[in-house]
């Protein structure tokens, strides 16, 4: 099918015709697989079939919610294709962050031991916050200073946005990026392979 022939698919599917959403899953579905697949693979997780088709259908969810919003959306002008792949992409960093452990959980982030912690624990805290703090002052300034100011600070997304100057819109996307960065760091630190 033609790129023309996807964007009269998307309208017959807005207009309501009936057997056009099944068509339209059965064209885009596979699309949209190969790209949770890659896309899964380039942030390092290999996922199984399971993990894939929860993504496809995460997707195709996004793309009905609210009366179709999203699929109203899109701009015929582009090809459907790079539309599908930014959708899958948003999916994909969504999985990935459910999954992710939580690093600048503030109670994570501090060596203050919780009332009633033996020493053994206090240590294995401070060893945490020395190895954070290490891993932090290897980063890009900027990287640092973002996951500083909403993690040790707790500033929200428009103080930080105001801080560092930058688009409130684009806070989210910077500090998942910092974040990562910080992870790699950790794991070239602690040696581990993942």
């Amino acid at each position: 099918m033609s790129a023309d022939d996807d964007r009269l698919l998307v309208a017959r599917c807005l207009s309501g015709e009936p057997g056009a959403w099944g068509q339209f899953v059965a064209r885009f579905a596979p699309t949209v697989k190969g790209l949770a697949r890659r896309y899964l693979q380039l942030h390092g997780h290999f996922p199984d079939d399971a993990e894939t088709e929860d993504v496809v259908q995460e997707v195709f969810l996004s793309l009905t919610r609210r009366d179709y919003r999203l699929l109203r959306q899109y701009d015929p002008a582009y090809a459907f294709k790079t539309y599908l792949g930014v959708l899958t992409r948003t999916q994909v960093h969504r999985v990935l962050r459910k999954r992710a452990p939580v690093l600048g959980d503030a109670a994570q982030l501090e060596a203050t031991p919780s009332p009633g912690a033996g020493p053994p624990e206090t240590v294995g805290r401070s060893e945490e916050s020395d190895l954070v703090d290490r891993a932090l002052s290897e980063l890009a300034p900027r990287d640092a200073e973002i996951l500083r100011l909403r993690y040790y600070r707790e500033l929200d997304y428009r103080q930080i946005s105001t801080h560092l100057r930058i688009p409130e819109a684009s806070v989210g996307q910077t500090l998942f990026r910092a974040k990562q960065r910080l992870l790699e760091r950790l794991k070239g630190l602690l040696g581990l392979l993942f």
